[in-house]
């Protein structure tokens, strides 16, 4: 036995003696310190003396008041260096076969917990023992029956391939021995800290019972004290001095028995009559603790296993929705794919996957598990952030929420697509700070969620969040990519527009199918005037080409003063707003400027508010250049096309005159080319006289 350490000098001494004829002998003593103790020779220890002081069990005494203890005992005690000691009998069959003694130095006092310790291994040791190892007198028929049982259950523990087969030989054989009682086999699940029994008789029939909280019944008794207990009169009664609490019809005769493994209880073996007292007995219990030593640990290693098997299947789902992830930008058909494996994998009633709404309001259902799902996607269900649900809550908080049993948390709130809900866990869907969704996973199974699963299920929701940011902003790359594709086409169809008025016509209808159908008009200054012309419009009445707006006057006319754009989420909340449509809600207007010349404004409208946003004004900054550039060169192309045109008609003119030799035909001539030229409706030409007055003029009349 393993010394057990104690405070700041927790070494324990322990000495064992045992009975041989009417004496007790000191057969082996351990000590830590290796205190060198000089057994006493020629002290007998009386076996009628040892059986006197532990007729009633354990004793534990200070060796400073030793006048309790036989006088060789405290001998052997203060021998062996002892302060304190603790005497614990071995008995077997109710006869005290020897001895343990504890013992402690330097004044401390020895736990009453590592007392009971030693006391439940020596009893459940001494029952097997007994049971296992041959009598000196022939079996009885019933010990030939227990002997049986046990070696048929020994016999089973190598190849368990099902539990529940494995259950019902236990029951066989508990039964083949105490007879046809009720029984019951309870596990208890540490990580969760509740019971479920898969395997329940009672009169006459099989059923089980679903997961509950380790409480304060009978089976709660044993798994918390690991000590055999049995109840066979007064039942009740004694079980309510005990503290615990009866539910249902109370058996008259109980007897329980725990399963362990390595020194932790996995749970339970009951058998109870509902009818009769005294139907059990000190055989049986010995029976029973011997039955519970021969299965518990192989009971645990299946547990153990099916659950390594578990955990294995569900990090392979995680490993797989994490290639699909990398492989794959289709969001809909990963969720689907994700919310199907995990159910199936991790054997749940329902998982579905929310996400947060743009302006993050509500989280919306967006892919879930069988017809409830297909329910709810259809019906647009979606919870408020931060509502009284398990999703609304994990969804405000960004932190896990599990309700191991609704039926006693405030915060589930039912769905009455989903009624056999026993256990619900949400897990955020989180990259850094933000939050993006929630998975919500459902079990029919009270306490089905434990540290292991809950693990993985973190893992695959933060994969998941990934995958929803990937999509998005593959989305958002797409869409800018298609934006600047149309205003590549804008910018180009405008650029080949013959006149400046269809071009930028032609900019104001791409720049509308663009936004999806908001209104879209360019205004040009006028410097001299300073004011705004529209020169271009779509989605206004008619009458917007008449409007004129002064430098600083309104959202346009801020733009031009300042030079610089300009949005605004709600126009009825902006005093510098002029109404060109009695149903505009937001504005955002951009300087059109060329080598740091104001040309004019471009402006766009919606009924929505805050419509746009910063990428928008980027966009439309982008396109506000080209349109920039094209508007200076159209204007200046109109100029160049005019200057030709004077260069041409000058041109004309001159050749006609150059072709004529009279002068009043070349006066003529000019004149009405002129008069032509210009659009003019009359022209006349006055030809110089000399200072002298006389000789010009009858030049002039001469020619």
């Amino acid at each position: 036995m393993t010394a057990k350490r104690l405070n700041n000098d927790p070494f324990f001494i322990t000495a064992y003696f045992i009975a041989s004829g009417n004496s007790m002998e000191l057969v082996q003593y351990s000590d830590p310190q290796r205190y060198e103790a000089t057994i006493p020779r020629g002290v007998e220890l009386s076996l009628s003396d040892m059986e006197s002081f532990l007729n009633e069990g354990a004793v534990q005494i200070n060796l400073q008041d030793a006048s309790a203890l036989p006088p060789p005992l405290a001998v052997y005690t203060r021998q062996l260096g002892c302060e304190a000691a603790a005497y614990v009998p071995i008995l077997q069959k109710g006869q005290l076969r020897g001895f343990v003694l504890i013992g402690t130095r330097a004044g401390q006092a020895i736990d009453e917990e590592v007392v009971d310790a030693f006391a439940r291994t020596i009893r459940l040791t001494t029952n097997a023992m007994e049971l296992l190892s041959p009598a000196a007198e022939p079996l009885g028929d019933r010990r030939s029956l227990e002997r049986k049982a046990i070696d048929a259950l020994a016999a089973s523990n190598a190849n368990i391939d099902d539990l529940h087969s494995f259950y019902t030989l236990i029951h066989d054989q508990v039964r083949s021995v105490i007879g046809n009682y009720g029984f019951v086999i309870a596990l208890y699940d540490q990580r969760t800290n509740s019971i479920n029994i898969p395997y329940l008789f009672e009169n006459n029939a099989f059923s089980s019972i679903d997961t509950f909280p380790l409480g304060e019944g009978l089976t709660s008794v044993i798994i918390r004290t690991r000590e055999p207990l049995m109840l066979v009169e007064d039942t009740e009664k004694r079980a309510i001095a005990m503290g615990a609490k009866i539910t249902g019809k109370p058996a008259l005769s109980w007897l329980g028995v725990p399963l362990l493994a390595s020194g932790e209880a996995i749970g339970a073996l009951i058998v109870q009559d509902l009818e009769n007292e005294n139907s059990f007995s000190e055989d049986d219990l010995r029976f029973m603790v011997s039955v519970a030593n021969q299965v518990s640990g192989a009971i645990n290693n299946v547990r153990l296993i099916t659950e390594s098997k578990k955990t294995a299947l569900q990090f392979e789902t995680a490993a797989e929705i994490a290639r699909d992830i990398s492989s794959s930008l289709e969001l809909d058909e990963l969720l689907q794919k994700a919310v199907e494996l995990i159910r199936s994998r991790f054997d749940f009633y329902h998982a579905a996957i929310f996400l947060k709404d743009l302006p993050g309001e509500f989280v919306v259902i967006r892919e879930a598990t069988g017809e409830a799902g297909a329910q709810m996607k259809r019906a647009g269900h979606k919870l408020s952030v931060g509502a009284k649900s398990v999703v609304g809550f994990v969804a405000g908080k960004g932190e896990p929420l599990i309700v191991n049993d609704t039926s006693r948390d405030a915060t589930y709130y039912p769905n009455p697509l989903l009624p056999e809900t026993h256990a619900e866990a949400a897990i955020p869907l989180k990259v850094g700070d933000r939050i993006v969704g929630v998975l919500d996973v459902q079990s029919t199974q009270a306490y089905a969620f434990a540290e292991e699963n809950l693990r993985t299920l973190q893992i695959l929701a933060d994969q998941l969040a990934i995958a929803v940011i990937n999509t998005e902003l593959f989305a958002e790359t797409q869409e800018h990519l298609a934006q600047h594709r149309l205003l590549h086409h804008i910018t180009t169809t405008a650029a080949s527009g013959t006149t400046l008025d269809e071009a930028l016509q032609s900019a104001v209808n791409g720049l509308q199918v663009t936004l999806g159908g908001d209104r879209v008009s360019i205004l040009l200054a006028d410097r001299e005037k300073k004011v705004l012309e529209v020169k271009a419009a779509v989605g206004y009445a008619s009458n917007v080409f008449e409007l004129r707006v002064p430098f600083g006057s309104g959202i346009t006319g801020w733009v031009a003063a300042h030079r610089r754009p300009l949005r605004v989420n709600n126009v009825l909340q902006d005093t510098r707003y002029i109404e060109g449509s009695p149903n505009t809600r937001s504005e955002m207007a951009i300087p059109l400027l060329y080598r740091s010349e104001l040309l004019g404004v471009l402006n766009v409208e919606s009924e929505q508010f805050s419509a746009y946003a910063e990428n928008d004004e980027e966009l439309l900054g982008t396109l506000g250049g080209s349109l920039a550039a094209i508007i200076a060169n159209a204007r200046l192309l109109e100029q160049i096309r005019a200057q030709a045109d004077r260069e041409r008609i000058l041109f004309e003119i001159a050749d006609k005159i150059r072709r004529t030799t009279d002068m009043e035909t070349i006066i003529s001539t000019t004149a009405s080319e002129l008069t032509r030229a210009v659009g003019a409706t009359g022209a006349w030409i006055k030809l110089g006289v000399s200072p002298s007055g006389k000789d010009e003029k009858s030049r002039t009349g001469n020619e």
